[in-house]
This record gives structure tokens, C-alpha cells and sequence, in this order.
């Protein structure tokens, strides 16, 4: 089943279930013909290696042909291959196919067991990628929305507002009017510039604050100067980002790229920030960095928000009753097992890479913020 949105909690513990054979495939995509033929030929040589991988394990001709079915219905599924963004997560089992399209970017990278590994698509669903964006020239102006589960798109304005230079300066009262038209050269084009912004400025203000009324997400501003440091002057919502540059000709998929490449510091400051304050409950023992020790307190539902390094790998097999651990090489990833327990018991979880937390108590592996004391 073909998925363009993020799985939601219920998907991802269906995913998590023990299989007889699980293969996991995560591609970098385009929606281009070139693109297109990448992607499949690497995810056919991913289902090759996998079905290897199956033999060589002493799985039987059946599961190896069933996986193999698995396969031919993806890759004969025309409207998966035609319809692609900048991701593509494919799970594969004899008896099980699932496939995810979205808009955040995977590394290429392909998994063989009795699990699938969900490691980076638990990152995609719990790592804020919600972005508005503002395109601004004096010949114009538009909001945009980019979220997790879709590429920038224009965002639908409810109000009626100023369209440009001309339109801004219409609107002005008359007295004002009257100043901008006493001015020339330089001084006049800056003042009607800064007219404008202001407008526009107010604007983005009225309609975000009715979607967005904390200002949560952070809003990239693509325009040129003086525009962008005056519509900035003017007081803009949430955490602003500049992206210097002509704004008039740029692609959605152009101001897409553009709020990916940049939201991964704004998120890794936030996160930074928020890992920091966990870490000063720890002497009252309402932070952990132990394996084990989280995951018991992720069996009982102790444990109020995870950060895990999905990059990282703890092997090993776990009791989902009482949060037993055993270390074994030829088990589980138990980071992701941990982070499946926190999340059916209803806590937060922030999949990270290592080096994107910047705290003292980060050990590059996990980090819980409970709940309680553990007794």
C-alpha cells in the first residue's frame, strides 16, 4: 500500500511486530525520469541482497519466492514510480508490503531481519519539519507551508490583503500618501519600499497567528534587500530565517530544498535546548542514559519524552511486558525497541542523530525525561 503521508503511531507499531523475514529499504528520490530509474534499480539491488541475505539464513524457496512477489508488485506499481518526491521507504516481508513517498530526505540504506528498521522513519515522523516560508518583491508577495508529510505548497490566505508596491501604497491613508509623493529619488522608493513591508509584515502576522498562534514553527523569509531586513524590522512571527536572493521565479520544489537544507540546525538548537532541561532533573532521578534503566521505565510507562540516537545500535532483545534487557549481538536494535515502548505508552520521542544534541547529559545514545522517580 502506497502511503504520502507520515505513518501514524498505529502504523509504526504494525511495522514493529516480528516477522520471518523483514527487508527494509530507504532511497533518496526525484520526481524525474533519471531519478525515477535510480531509485529502482538501487531498491531491486537492495531486494537481491535481501533475498541473499534470506538464503543464506536457511530460509525456505517459499519465503524467497514470496518475498520476491513482494517485490514485482512494487515494482509494477506505476503509480508509486510516477508519483515520487525526495524519499522513498519500502518494507518488504513474504507476507507484507508497505510503501512510504515523502518529502524528507533518507540516505540510501537497506536492513535484513526479523524486524524491520524503523529507525529512519521514526526520526521522520518525530522530528519537527513544519516550515512557513515568505516570498517577497516589490512586484509581489505569497505565504507558503512546507510540513512533514508534504513539500512547500502555497498557503491559503483568508484575509484580503496588499498584492504589492502599488497596492500598499493605495491603501495608505492620505495624509500618508501625500509624504511618499513629496519624496523622490532614493528617499521616496525607501519609504514606499518600507510602506510595503510593513503591510506585508502585518499580513503574514494576521494569518499565521490563526494557525500558528505560538509561533512554533519557524518561518523562512527568500527575498532580496532592503525588503528582507525591513519586512524583518517589522516584526515577523516565530524564529525567522533570511534566504538572500530573487524571490519572483523560485519553484516550489526551489523553496522546498531551500527549508529542508536549513530546519535541521533550527531543530537541533530547539532539541539541544530541550535535552538540557531534561539533564537538570537528573540528580532528582527524573532523567536517565542508562539502556536498561529507560527500558523498564519505558515498559510502565514512565518515561515522558525519549531522545534516541537512530544512527546508534544497541543489540539485544527486550521483554515489552516488563523491560528486561539482554545484550546480544544477533538481536534487536534495542534503541528503536525502546522508542516503540515510549510511544504505545503514550510518551514523546525525538529521533536524533548522535551529534545533532548539544547537552551535557547526551551520551550519543538515549536520553529519558520521566515521569516519576523509578522505585
Amino acid at each position: 500500500m502506497i502511503h504520502y503521508e507520515l505513518p501514524t503511531r498505529a502504523d509504526l507499531l504494525e511495522l514493529g511486530t516480528s516477522r520471518v523475514a523483514a527487508l527494509s529499504i530507504y532511497l533518496p528520490t526525484e520526481p524525474t525520469p533519471a531519478g525515477r530509474d535510480r531509485a529502482f534499480t538501487a531498491a531491486k539491488s537492495a531486494v537481491d541482497e535481501g533475498i541473499r541475505a534470506l538464503r543464506s539464513a536457511g530460509g525456505s524457496n517459499a519465503q524467497q519466492e514470496s518475498l520476491r512477489e513482494q517485490w514485482n508488485v512494487v515494482a509494477e506499481d506505476k503509480e508509486l514510480w510516477g508519483n515520487l518526491a525526495n524519499s522513498l521507504a519500502i518494507f518488504l516481508a513474504p507476507d507484507f508490503v508497505d510503501e512510504y513517498v515523502l518529502p524528507n530526505s533518507f540516505e540510501t540504506y537497506s536492513y535484513f531481519g526479523g524486524k524491520f528498521d524503523l529507525g529512519p522513519l521514526v526520526r521522520a515522523v518525530t522530528t519537527p519539519q513544519k516550515a512557513f516560508a515568505l516570498t517577497l518583491s516589490s512586484n509581489g508577495w505569497n505565504l507558503w507551508q512546507a510540513t512533514e508529510s508534504s513539500r512547500a505548497a502555497e498557503f491559503p490566505m483568508v484575509g484580503e490583503h496588499a498584492v504589492d508596491v502599488a497596492d500598499a501604497t493605495n491603501r495608505s491613508d492620505s495624509q500618508e500618501r501625500q509624504l511618499m509623493q513629496r519624496l523622490g529619488g532614493d528617499e521616496g522608493q525607501k519609504q514606499l519600499l518600507d510602506r510595503y513591508a510593513q503591510v506585508v509584515a502585518g499580513a503574514v502576522q494576521d494569518e499565521l497567528g490563526k494557525v500558528d498562534p505560538t509561533s512554533e514553527a519557524p518561518l523562512f523569509v527568500f527575498a532580496n534587500e532592503p525588503l528582507a531586513s525591513m519586512v524583518v524590522a517589522h516584526g515577523l512571527p516565530g524564529e525567522v530565517v533570511v534566504v538572500h536572493g530573487a524571490a519572483d521565479d523560485l519553484r516550489p520544489d526551489q523553496i522546498d530544498q531551500a527549508i529542508r537544507e536549513r530546519i535541521g540546525e533550527i531543530t537541533s538548537r530547539r532539541l539541544s535546548r530541550r535535552a538540557n532541561q531534561i539533564g537538570d532533573g537528573f540528580a532528582e532521578g527524573l532523567a536517565s542514559t542508562d539502556v536498561a534503566q529507560v527500558a523498564r521505565a519505558a515498559a510502565t510507562g514512565a518515561v515522558r519524552t525519549l531522545f534516541y540516537a537512530f544512527n546508534s545500535e544497541v543489540w539485544g532483545a527486550i521483554d515489552p511486558e516488563t523491560g528486561g534487557v539482554s545484550f546480544d549481538s544477533d538481536g534487536e536494535n534495542l534503541l528503536i525497541a525502546i522508542a516503540l515502548l515510549v510511544l504505545i505508552n503514550g510518551g514523546e520521542v525525538h529521533a536524533v542523530r548522535a551529534d545533532e544534541i548539544d547537552a551535557e547529559i547526551w551520551n550519543g545514545q538515549l536520553l529519558a525525561g520521566l515521569r516519576h522517580r523509578l522505585a
